[in-house]
């Protein structure tokens, strides 16, 4: 692990370059399978409606509750801020904590792409290609959203740099964790919430972050995992639905056609 954790912090030298070549790779990789599955039009449509996914799904519940946490923590935040100073000061996860900055750099999120997008192009499984799909979506929705925030609120972090509000670790570890949850087993699911509670409990480790950053982060990346996969599903319910038909019927003055559809 040691040797690991060397070749980690050797080999990436700055982290900001880090995490926009990482994101830009999943902008590539979401064209390209996006461009294969359906037309201008549909792109853009679909595109719309992942946006507002997390507020017109089931996920609102995820928004409205992770909505009212961060404002609490932000009404209470000399107390939130003693605690994380408590935290960074104490460091309960040692080193430990270069794990979480290393699972908070989408890397988890990469390693499903990979894994599920590999597994639908040997073995044509439409259900990995759909995964894939929806997680590179989670990430960069989710992502998105928090680099933007980041940039409009422009809060200090409580190591003195700049964009602290929200985490972007946690963003993506939730939105990784979320995706796994709707898609995979209750194992699973419990596992990758444990590794994101993991990635956003690193930050305020490291004194990168407040607590507000950290709830504010993890409720973007799942209400983004939740309402893409809500969305999905509801778009391959309506496919399913849509049905037609075209018959030939052989008359007496010989063939009649009838095409109906149903909706």
């Amino acid at each position: 692990m040691k040797s690991l954790l060397n070749f980690y912090n050797n080999f990436y030298v700055n982290r900001e370059q880090r995490v926009v070549m990482l994101r830009s790779s999943f902008f590539i990789v979401l064209f390209l399978l996006i461009s294969f599955q359906a037309s201008s039009s549909e792109f853009w449509e679909n595109a719309k409606q992942d946006v507002v996914s997390p507020f017109t799904t089931d996920a609102l519940t995820i928004f409205e509750v992770g909505g009212g946490l961060t404002i609490l923590t932000l009404l209470l935040k000399n107390d939130a801020k003693k605690l994380q100073k408590n935290i960074a000061d104490k460091r309960p996860l040692g080193k430990s904590s270069k794990v979480g900055d290393f699972l908070g750099q989408v890397t988890p999120n990469i390693g499903y792409v990979l894994f599920m997008g590999g597994d639908y192009l040997f073995n044509k499984n439409e259900k990995s290609l759909d995964r894939t799909i929806l997680m590179t979506k989670a990430t960069l929705y989710a992502g998105a959203v928090a680099d933007i925030t980041k940039i409009a609120v422009h809060e200090k972090r409580p190591n003195g740099s700049d964009h602290s509000f929200p985490s972007g670790h946690s963003t993506t570890a939730f939105a990784f964790s979320s995706v796994v949850m709707m898609e995979h087993s209750l194992p699973w699911g419990i596992a990758a919430n444990a590794m994101a509670a993991f990635v956003g409990f690193s930050r305020l480790n490291d004194n990168a972050h407040y607590l507000q950053d950290v709830i504010a982060g993890a409720t973007i990346g799942s209400m983004y995992g939740v309402g893409l996969y809500y969305a999905q599903k509801k778009r391959e319910e309506i496919k399913q639905n849509n049905t037609s038909v075209f018959l030939v019927i052989p008359t007496d003055r010989g063939l009649a056609a009838n095409y109906s559809i149903d909706f």
